[in-house]
């Protein structure tokens, strides 16, 4: 492919993406200095920002969904003060936890999710912000954008791009490998900090399939690189099925030798810590 061909399909999908009104220079509502994003990282790939009074929680599980196998305890969440707002990837079990949502969100909190799933959302008797892909939603100081990402399993999913303060953040969920990573670096990059699944995960089914159904450490950081992340924080990992679903073997250590080969910076952040 020669070089021009490349710039004419960047400045092609350039052009798509802002026709479907997504904005390179995202608004973000001004912070003062004493309302720091917080950030914390949840069991499996929930995340937890914090801006001031407004809580923005991105797939997060209250339930123990693994019957006490997984390797970190159950990190405790309550019900956050101020406002609350669930950003969902998908609707697997592993990501949209119903009992847990409706107990954090309450009255007065909402899902904002994709218009693919806003519906079954919504029938979980939670109250949903429908927003279609590439497209801008706000809320208090975030401003979120849904980019369509790819399930290892068919379904419809999107990742979370999601702006604070300036600082610019990116949640993949479980997608697979896609080739959408160089285009999303053009268009919305650098990214401050970039949540990717790690896990390479390999699902049993009939017919059996040796592709993963999630990022592995390499295409994860790959992936950072290519979206231009001044670091990456690994999610989805760390609990296998033998012969269920299979984890990419040792993936959190070959993702720290491929990342230090590659000169990308990780921060392993362990269930119910706060990143720095």
């Amino acid at each position: 492919m020669t070089h021009t061909l490349r710039s004419t399909r960047r400045n092609f999908l350039r052009q798509s993406l802002f026709a479907a009104g997504a904005l390179t220079l995202l608004p973000s509502v001004a912070m003062s200095a004493s309302e720091p994003v917080r950030i914390q990282r949840l069991n499996w790939a929930g995340i937890r920002l914090v801006a001031g009074k407004t809580t923005m929680l991105i797939d997060p599980i209250k339930t123990d969904i693994w019957g006490g196998s997984s390797p970190y305890p159950l990190v405790e969440l309550d019900v956050p003060e101020g406002r609350t707002y669930a950003l969902i990837t998908h609707t697997h079990g592993d990501h949209f936890d119903t009992p847990g949502l409706q107990f954090l969100l309450g009255e007065r909190g909402r899902v904002i999710c994709s218009t693919d799933e806003a519906a079954y959302i919504a029938s979980q008797g939670l109250k949903v912000i429908p927003v279609e892909p590439y497209h801008i939603a706000q809320r208090g100081p975030f401003t979120v954008v849904p980019l369509p990402a790819i399930d290892g399993l068919g379904d419809s999913q999107v990742s979370w791009l999601v702006d604070v303060g300036g600082r610019r953040y990116l949640h993949a969920g479980d997608t697979l490998w896609h080739g959408a990573w160089r285009q999303w670096g053009a268009v919305y990059g650098p990214f401050d900090t970039v949540f990717l699944p790690i896990n390479g995960a390999r699902q049993a089914d009939d017919p059996p399939s040796e592709i993963p159904i999630s990022l592995t450490p390499e295409q994860a950081v790959d992936a950072a690189i290519l979206v231009r992340a001044q670091r990456l924080v690994p999610i989805h990992y760390g609990y296998s099925d033998p012969g269920s679903y299979d984890e990419y073997p040792d993936a959190l250590n070959v993702l720290k030798q491929v990342a230090e080969r590659r000169n990308v910076k990780v921060d392993i952040v362990t269930p119910g810590d706060w990143l720095d």
